[in-house]
């Protein structure tokens, strides 16, 4: 049946829901992404995924993000995952940012909040919104640095699945993957830098948008955050 699938993606879309045998020889829903083929199991909230099913989905997704070479082609595949966190997904890592922000020195919340908040929920929305309007298909051009792009993916997997002490939506690891797609889609799709401008530091800096280039004042600190964006960021040091 998969294979019949494959060789005939228009059936896809018209078949997109097949049963399938989970490991306890249930069946489950599976959906069959048109462009792929591949059977991606459902799961009801995605933060809340087990370790087992976070590491099958973290996998699959990773491996078919490698997969990709054009901007069009990336972009398309992010938006077909971001879908799949549901709504009370994003209201749960909402209320766990909130939360952190709120455990900050009070003079850094307000400008923090609002850059993560773009950071995350604004570059969400954006997708959604150039899908809607079918502007992801029209990106034009390849993945730039493509030795990096693979880098990203590789990270991707590892710091998705570190042990994480907390329950707090945002650092479970489907919530740490919907952060890392976000930023994909910024660096890799958009070429635009991770964290938008205006967005605080310690210290009072801030990234800064100079004579058409953005600048960051902790771009050069990359190796003291184990995997941060740092390095594939295409902003430059303040």
């Amino acid at each position: 049946m998969q294979k019949a699938l494959q060789m005939q993606p228009e059936l896809t879309m018209s078949m997109p829901w097949i049963p399938v045998l989970n490991r306890d020889n249930r069946q489950d829903s599976c959906r069959i992404p048109a462009k792929t083929g591949i059977p991606v199991p459902t799961m009801t909230n995605r933060v809340s995924a087990t370790l087992d099913e976070a590491e099958d989905e973290i996998s699959r997704i990773v491996l078919e993000l490698g997969r990709q070479q054009t901007k069009s082609g990336l972009a398309g595949f992010i938006a077909s995952e971001i879908r799949r966190y549901t709504p009370r997904d994003l209201m749960e890592i909402a209320a766990a940012l909130r939360r952190e922000i709120q455990s900050l020195p009070a003079h850094y919340q307000e400008g923090y909040g609002a850059s993560v908040h773009e950071q995350i929920f604004g570059t969400h929305h954006r997708i959604l919104l150039m899908e809607r309007n079918g502007a992801l298909e029209e990106l034009p051009g390849e993945i730039p640095d493509p030795d990096l792009f693979q880098t990203f993916c590789r990270m991707v997997q590892q710091a998705c699945l570190l042990p994480h002490h907390t329950d707090d939506a945002h650092m479970t690891p489907m919530g740490r993957l919907l952060y890392y797609l976000l930023s994909c889609f910024l660096i890799f799709v958009l070429e635009e830098p991770a964290h938008p401008i205006g967005t605080p530091f310690p210290g009072g800096f801030r990234v800064q948008l100079r004579g058409g280039v953005v600048c960051c004042p902790v771009k050069e600190k990359e190796g003291d955050v184990p995997y941060a964006l740092c390095r594939f960021c295409p902003s430059k040091q303040a």
